[in-house]
């Protein structure tokens, strides 16, 4: 078998796309057409790979599947740098993406902690990390950076952002709303999660973080465990739609009344309303 082929799998855990999605996007669209082995299995060759990359990196800008998909690597290309070059030229985040490629996490620990005190905490996560992570993302979709590359930055962020909201707790005094924050089941998506966890601690709220892909019914019990006043649900692009409604109709019933459901993410706008179920699309909004 030629080296170059990769099972789904490989696909997968290389994107972070499902096996679901990627067999929808080539029954409907027509790419990626895999390569059939006798055994009837799909093997893919290291171009889809790329070009399901950049696609992912698309599809979680905003752009629809159906556009995305279709497009040529040349126009995923435009679509992913027409949202991270809203980035700007800024040196920090320069500096951040040379110690990220370094692997040099005290670096990348060090540059962080001179922009949170530059910019103050709630900027930092806005005007940082967020789009120090839309950066990452273009990058590693145009194979200039590689998975582990990702994996460290994301374990110093993650790092960085459970401290912080730690101490913010530890700070605060007098009774506060309790926020439990969590994503639904299929969710794998966390750093999101933590940075909305450290603004809404930011805000004055006590933030209990449940953690990703939790069944609906186990997320109502820990809201009564905690007394939580509001439940927020994180939601990427890859997890929303007619599925998501449901399980959100599922959870909102289940909750402790006067408890809240909340959804933020870029999952959030692409998802049909829910009576009584607030949205925040942006980091801003909370």
């Amino acid at each position: 078998m030629n080296a170059q082929l990769l099972s789904i799998g490989d696909v997968c855990t290389e994107t972070g796309l499902s096996s679901d999605v990627i067999r929808v996007w080539e029954r409907r669209y027509g790419f990626p057409m895999p390569v059939r082995l006798p055994s009837g299995h799909r093997r893919y060759r290291s171009e889809d790979l790329n070009r399901l990359r950049l696609i992912a990196e698309a599809v979680a800008s905003g752009h629809r599947p159906s556009t995305a998909v279709v497009s040529t690597p040349a126009q995923l290309q435009t679509m992913v740098l027409k949202n991270a070059l809203s980035i700007s030229t800024n040196k920090i985040l320069d500096d951040l993406m040379v110690a990220t490629l370094s692997s040099d996490s005290e670096k990348i620990k060090n540059l962080l902690a001179d922009a949170l005190s530059q910019q103050g905490l709630r900027d930092f996560v806005i005007n940082i990390i967020s789009p120090l992570l839309g950066r990452v993302g273009l990058a590693w979709a145009e194979g200039k950076l590689d998975i582990h590359h990702e994996k460290l930055l994301t374990e110093v962020i993650e790092d960085l952002l459970r401290r912080l909201r730690t101490e913010l707790n530890q700070q605060a005094q007098g009774p506060r709303e309790v926020v439990l924050m969590t994503t639904l089941p299929g969710e794998r998506h966390r750093l999101g999660l933590l940075m909305a966890a450290l603004i809404y601690t930011f805000k004055g709220y006590k933030t209990e973080v449940l953690g990703m892909d939790v069944p609906v019914a186990n997320i109502a019990k820990s809201a009564r465990q905690v007394g939580a006043n509001r439940v927020a649900v994180s939601l990427s692009i890859l997890t929303a739609g007619e599925s998501v409604r449901q399980l959100l109709m599922d959870l909102q019933e289940r909750l402790p009344k006067g408890c809240k459901l909340v959804i933020g993410g870029l999952g959030a706008s692409r998802t049909r309303k829910v009576e009584g179920v607030e949205r925040m699309t942006r980091l801003e909004d909370i």
